[in-house]
């Protein structure tokens, strides 16, 4: 088990890019395996936003005008042969709150919105999904007991364990077991150019001394907010084998992802989702 501890950055990258219609998206060989599980991390490219949102941006939220955020989700719809109404998002709040979709009800649902940064569901044909622009989309994934879900990680949500408490969900409501959960973290800001302060490395805590590095004193540090997250999983009891981490940096690769830090805080978001459907779903 030590070995599953060594650094936050170990781990299999294990993923292939892929078109889907107009879009270019990547997805996990751990779940390409499962012919049921529909899942992909989509990039920036193929949508018809302009300026700073320029793609496939999915969020009215940072300016965007809303009939081309709505074409985009379109088009994402239409690639993935999957009707726009089954793509399920919630407004996120960089928290904790897991939103559970089970026998078609959606569980914990205040009348005035979805503010959760975590999706599970056993409900086939329902399409979770977040959105992102340098926080670590997670997805999760029991064959067995054919359960998914999906987690919306940025730091202050990593700080509470949002992903180590979207596996428990796994476990303790829907009687998954630790070894037969997969997990697949896609893109997100990486080590080389996620700067922090005392205050995120204070709210961290002791578990994750690995995921940061010094950068040159005076109480800053660089961040690896994916690794981070693979730690908690691996905390949780999940396998490393089934522990896939794909390590594009957004900020570095704006050409393919959208990135808060990088572009200043105006730009767009990319949409992650995970569904299931196909003949390997279970019946009734």
């Amino acid at each position: 088990m030590e070995k599953d501890k060594a650094k936050a950055g170990d781990g299999p990258l294990q993923f292939q890019t892929r078109r889907r219609g107009g879009v270019i998206c990547l997805e996990a060989e751990a779940f390409q395996r499962h012919a049921f599980l529909v899942h992909a991390f989509c990039g920036r490219h193929g949508g018809v936003s302009e300026g700073p949102y320029a793609g496939l941006n999915v969020s009215e939220n940072e300016g965007d005008i809303g009939w081309k955020v709505s074409r985009n989700r379109e088009i994402i719809a239409r690639s993935f042969d999957i009707p726009a109404d089954r793509f399920l998002q919630v407004d996120q709040v960089h928290g904790d709150r897991i939103l559970v979709v089970s026998s078609g009800i959606a569980a914990g649902v205040p009348a005035g919105g979805r503010p959760f940064d975590a999706i599970v569901t056993d409900q086939a044909g329902l399409a979770v999904c977040v959105r992102t622009a340098d926080c670590v989309p997670i997805l999760l994934a029991d064959p067995l007991r054919q359960v998914v879900g999906i987690v919306h990680a940025g730091w202050r949500g990593t700080a509470l364990k949002v992903a180590a408490k979207t596996v428990e969900v796994l476990t303790d409501r829907f009687a998954c077991r630790r070894e037969d959960i997969l997990a697949a973290l896609g893109p997100a800001i990486g080590a080389c150019c996620y700067e922090v302060d005392g205050t995120v490395r204070d709210a961290m805590g002791p578990d994750l001394d690995s995921a940061f590095s010094v950068r040159s004193g005076g109480g800053r540090w660089m961040f690896d907010l994916p690794g981070a997250n693979r730690l908690q999983i691996l905390a949780s009891g999940v396998p490393v084998r089934n522990i896939s981490v794909e390590g594009t940096c957004t900020s570095c690769r704006r050409d393919l992802f959208f990135s808060h830090r990088a572009e200043g805080g105006l730009t767009g978001r990319q949409l992650s989702f995970i569904m299931m459907g196909g003949p390997e779903v279970k019946k009734g």
